[in-house]
């Protein structure tokens, strides 16, 4: 899975493909307890949906763009627009879902 970045966002962003989002930090443990479903997700469905990390404390900018007020979040984002988000730790049938 791909980092993302407040300098790489947009070219990452510009694409018709859905991709997810997902905000963490190295300090939540709630992000590191889903970083392994998410992993999973993106490898299942690699062929057809991006996946990028977002570390919140080292990209504001995406943070306050895409409002994520709660770690980790995960945002679903389709034509540049963000579509759909999950807050918290979830199962990966939710996510999937």
């Amino acid at each position: 899975m791909n980092e993302i970045t407040d300098n790489t966002y947009k070219d990452e962003l510009a694409v018709t493909q859905p991709i997810i989002l997902d905000f963490w930090a190295p300090w939540c443990q709630p992000c590191h307890a889903i970083a392994p479903t998410v992993e999973a997700i993106a490898a299942k469905y690699q062929d057809r949906i991006k996946t990028y990390k977002v570390n919140a404390d080292d990209n504001s900018l995406l943070t306050v763009k895409y409002d994520v007020r709660s770690l980790p979040t995960l945002i679903l984002i389709q034509n540049g627009r963000a579509i759909d988000r999950l807050v918290g730790l979830v199962s990966q049938t939710h996510i999937e879902t």
